[in-house]
C-alpha cells in the first residue's frame, strides 16, 4: 500500500506545479440562417427570440453566443432633426379618470348573480 501512494502523491506534486491551460473558450457570432459556404455542421440555440444558428458542437452555453453588432444605416440625404414641441401640461388634479365598462366581467357577473338570486 506504501508503494502505491508516492507515485499518486508525485503524480499530484507534479500536476499542482504545471496547470494544464484549458483552451479559452471564444464567443462566437450567431447568423440568421445557415449557410452552405461554411463547412461543418449547424446547430442553432434560441437567442433574444430568434433562432441563433452557429457552426459547431451541439448546446454549447447561451453566454458563448452572441448576435453581430449591427452598424446604423447611412442615409443618402441630410435629415434634419424636427424642433422640440413644447406642450401645456394640465394640472394633475384636474385630470378625470375613465371608468372601464366591466360590465362582462366574471366579477360584474358574479355581483349580478348574487343581487339576483
Amino acid at each position: 500500500m506504501k508503494g502505491q501512494v508516492r507515485p499518486v502523491f508525485f503524480a499530484v506534486f507534479i500536476a499542482t506545479l504545471f496547470p494544464i491551460n484549458a483552451p479559452a473558450a471564444q464567443v462566437t457570432e450567431c447568423s440568421a440562417a445557415p449557410s452552405s459556404k461554411q463547412q461543418g455542421y449547424w446547430f442553432w440555440r434560441l437567442i433574444d427570440g430568434r433562432k441563433c444558428w452557429y457552426v459547431g458542437t451541439t448546446m454549447i452555453s447561451k453566454s458563448l453566443l452572441r448576435w453581430p453588432a449591427v452598424a446604423p444605416a447611412k442615409t443618402a440625404f441630410n435629415v434634419t432633426t424636427p424642433a422640440r414641441v413644447t406642450e401645456k401640461h394640465n394640472a394633475p388634479l384636474d385630470a378625470q379618470a375613465r371608468m372601464p365598462d366591466d360590465s362582462n366581467s366574471f366579477e360584474a357577473l358574479w355581483r349580478a348573480r348574487v343581487i339576483d338570486e
